[in-house]
């Protein structure tokens, strides 16, 4: 019983660090240290569209996915619109399938995909937290790319 518990606590306490976290920021980042929190079932695919206004470091997109289910989870991070921009992705899905870290970036035009596997029929639930930005040595902000989930 320790152990099924274990889980659902540590998400908890993951998600509560990084929702209630206090952390000084300067004045131009002041929605980079909140996540945005979604929640995705079976049979659901969510496609955000993403605008960064300010040059990595400085902003970045930052999600943290409660995932209600088990199986494969699709991550697509898209970015078409101008060539020689670098696109990142990172991130870490937690659940009893296991971690699954996520390290992928690329050159545009490119599309980055990733899938991970969440829970199982004992346990299906499972946390996904995503970073994403773009830097590019040629064009100024904002950028503008979409990522899609897929589950």
């Amino acid at each position: 019983m320790k152990q099924v518990l274990y889980l659902p606590i540590a998400c908890l306490m993951i998600l509560s660090v990084l929702v209630f976290g206090n952390s000084p920021v300067f004045a131009f980042e002041e929605e980079a240290l909140m996540p945005r929190v979604e929640i995705i079932t079976p049979g659901m695919t969510r496609t955000i569209e993403i605008s960064q206004n300010y040059s990595s470091p400085q902003d970045f997109s930052h999600f943290l996915i409660l995932v209600l289910g088990y199986g494969g989870l699709s991550i697509t991070l898209r970015k078409i619109d101008t060539e020689g921009d670098l696109l990142f992705l990172t991130g870490a899905g937690v659940s009893p399938a296991g971690i699954a870290p996520i390290f992928k970036f690329g050159i545009t035009e490119v599309t980055l995909r990733e899938a991970v596997e969440i829970g199982n029929e004992r346990s299906p639930y499972g946390l996904l937290w995503i970073l994403s930005w773009v830097d590019s040595p040629v064009h100024n902000p904002p950028y503008h790319y979409t990522l899609v989930l897929s589950f």
